[in-house]
């Protein structure tokens, strides 16, 4: 995660969550993938877009993800 104040509302959630992280193509495309995706088969490695509820959004990744309705 970066600085809060860098939140995207083209991304949503993912450009503050702890578990993504941007990958950029060979060609400039722009990417965001879920870390979290690879333990919770419930959530997409790369998520549809703008992201507005996940049940895996965490701030800090020293914290477990909150349980809650599957939304990844």
């Amino acid at each position: 995660m970066t600085d809060p104040a860098s939140f995207d509302p083209a991304v949503g959630l993912c450009s503050l969550c702890e578990h993504a992280r941007q990958v950029r193509s060979g060609r400039g495309s722009r990417f965001w993938l879920c870390a979290q995706a690879s333990e919770d088969p419930t959530l997409r490695k790369y998520p549809a877009l703008p992201r507005e509820a996940c049940h895996a959004f965490a701030t800090d990744v020293s914290q477990p993800p909150c349980d809650g309705p599957a939304t990844g």
